[in-house]
């Protein structure tokens, strides 16, 4: 999934190549499951990228602790915050649960090294291109107004480029950009790394590098454990593309 239309070294399609067709300008929906599909371009290689469908609306395959909860559980939760249905996963193994919640305590806080906004940005990118709906909709719920993103900046950064209209800061560009290149090359080439230490320093691109990271393990858990989205969270259908 987003990698190279021609693998460079063979000439054939690379895989995880979506059959939407390829496109360098406007992003467009497929006929085929009504999948969002985007593209930009990098390094004078154009690349397609498909918005998964979600995977939401199949069985749970993994029970999620319920109330009422034992002692260490109840604990446990509550250091996670809201007993939402990802943190009551986590909460199966009390231990895991404290663990995870020392690292959420700081990047969730005004202790990380990027804004709000910055922070959320690097997220919605991440888990739409993972496809993880449950915590994109968790985090466009919780966070996109305190992020102060506009109804066109959730469309984008959802199905969208770093280079539309939407985004007229060179930062936000920066982070948008930042999170594609880590999702499709896992690195950062010379100019992104120079955009991104430009618009959010030295330790706000060190700390994008752990966010992006920890948003792809969060959407493999919200995939693979096929979590039902939470009450009154939106759907990728919802923001349009």
């Amino acid at each position: 999934m987003g990698r190279p239309v021609a693998d460079p070294r063979t000439g054939r399609p690379g895989s995880g190549v979506p059959d939407c067709g390829i496109r360098a300008s406007q992003s467009t929906t497929s006929s085929a499951g009504d999948q969002a599909c985007f593209y930009f371009r990098s390094n004078d290689v154009t690349v397609a990228v498909m918005l998964r469908n979600s995977n939401q609306n199949t069985q749970a395959r993994i029970a999620l602790v319920a109330p009422p909860y034992d002692a260490d559980t109840a604990v446990a939760l509550e250091a996670l915050g809201p007993p939402i249905g990802i943190f009551r996963v986590f909460a199966r193994r009390p231990d895991r649960a404290h663990g995870i919640a020392g690292w959420g305590r700081y990047y969730l806080s005004r202790r990380c090294a990027l804004s709000l906004r910055h922070r959320e940005l690097l997220i919605l990118r991440t888990t739409a291109r993972c496809g993880a709906e449950y915590e994109w909709g968790v985090h466009v719920q919780v966070f996109a107004a305190k992020a102060g993103l506009s109804a066109a900046q959730v469309r984008s950064v959802t199905a969208g480029r770093p280079d539309d209209p939407c985004w007229t800061e060179p930062a936000d560009r920066a982070v948008l950009r930042a999170a594609d290149a880590l999702d499709r090359d896992s690195d950062l080439s010379d100019a992104d790394w120079t955009s991104l230490v430009a618009g959010v320093g030295d330790e706000g691109a060190v700390d994008a590098l752990l966010i992006c990271g920890w948003y792809r393990a969060i959407s493999y858990v919200a995939r693979a454990t096929r979590l039902a989205p939470e009450p009154g969270a939106p759907r990728f259908s919802e923001v349009g593309t």
